[in-house]
């Protein structure tokens, strides 16, 4: 009984700890995207941006609000699926 308990209490201690591992992962993987969102955003000239409707004061806000926490990074479009 003593050996199944303490097997119970080892699993589930290494299942948070791999599902911290996971959440650490995806919020590294999130500010990656982010900064990669401002980094190619802030490339465009005033007149490209103003072209999409952005303001260059807003690229933060926007590459923010684009990724936000405990979502999936990547939304599939299953309309092309086969084609890309």
């Amino acid at each position: 009984m003593t050996t199944i308990v303490a097997n119970t209490f080892n699993f589930i201690g290494f299942i948070s700890i791999a599902s911290w591992f996971k959440k650490v992962i995806a919020e590294r993987q999130r500010q990656k995207n982010i900064r990669a969102t401002i980094q190619q955003l802030s490339a465009l000239s005033n007149h490209e941006l103003k072209d999409i409707g952005i303001a260059r004061g807003d690229i933060r806000y926007i590459a923010n609000t684009s990724y936000p926490k405990g979502k999936t990074v990547v939304e599939v479009n299953r309309n092309l699926k086969g084609w890309v």
